[in-house]
């Protein structure tokens, strides 16, 4: 084998996919609880979104243990400030685990009055495990068409404070992540946006993005190449020999989310026709 692989094999880290929501998510987090600035932290939980724990989720997702932990865990540390425990709890969970594991934590969070971020990543998919029907897709296991269950109709029906966002709209995404943060007892946010995946399948994003290489610094920029050190999406590459960003165009799929990164502007958006 060694005489047939000369060289060592190119090292292949996980990652979200290219126009991932959570990628989104977890920047829009990330800049949340930096503004905060009280070593706020997110719990986890399984999915596609447990990679939230390496790079590719900025780092963000501190604990992990089973389906529907991260809301449990949650609830226990949403109620240590009588012992002077004083961090904003945030914790994740997508929404087929939702229906599936978090509903019973969301429910003892209420009970006891937990003082926890709730963040549902809905990505309207079973996404890690294969793309089953979960409760809340509108089709049964047997390909039967359904009333999908809302979810933030479930959550508000049990008193819990509820908002909903586009996890694209990153800034708006982190400010009102801030705002709920600084609120007390259990709250929701719903985090909406297709996988990427499913997205392809109904017809794709409505962009081809381009760097615009006079825009664009390279080393020059002071950045850090933050665009492809930092946030990481696969269809974002670092061109040795021109010193600067470019879109892999063979991987991007065009969600558009990267222009909003570039401190220079040179991440540019053209609507499809």
């Amino acid at each position: 084998m060694s005489t047939l692989v000369k060289d060592p094999i190119p090292p292949r880290e996980f990652g979200f996919c290219p126009g991932c929501p959570h990628r989104g998510s977890y920047y829009a987090i990330k800049t949340a609880l930096s503004w905060d600035n009280r070593n706020g932290f997110v719990s986890g939980d399984i999915g596609c979104y447990t990679m939230g724990i390496w790079p590719t989720g900025f780092n963000q997702v501190k604990s992990v243990h089973a389906m529907g932990s991260g809301t449990g865990l949650a609830c226990g540390y949403g109620k240590l400030e009588m012992f002077g425990f004083g961090q904003p709890v945030v914790t994740v969970c997508g929404d087929s685990t939702f229906f599936h594991a978090a509903l019973p934590g969301v429910v003892n969070a209420k009970f006891n009055e937990s003082d926890i971020l709730l963040l549902i990543l809905d990505n309207s998919a079973t996404a890690m495990t294969g793309f089953q029907p979960h409760p809340g897709t509108g089709t049964t296991a047997m390909g039967s068409a359904t009333d999908p269950v809302n979810i933030e109709g479930l959550c508000r029906s049990l008193g819990v404070t509820v908002e909903v966002a586009d996890p694209y709209d990153m800034e708006n995404t982190a400010r009102l992540i801030y705002e709920l943060m600084k609120k007390s007892g259990p709250r929701v946010l719903v985090l909406r946006r297709k996988c990427a995946l499913v997205q392809g399948r109904e017809g794709g994003y409505p962009y081809e993005m381009h760097v615009n290489q006079d825009q664009c610094l390279g080393e020059e920029c002071g950045c850090g190449r933050y665009c492809t050190r930092i946030f990481r999406c696969p269809g974002l590459i670092w061109d040795k020999e021109a010193q600067k960003a470019r879109i892999d165009e063979v991987i991007c799929v065009g969600c558009g989310i990267c222009a909003d990164i570039c401190p220079q502007g040179a991440i540019v958006r053209n609507v499809v026709k």
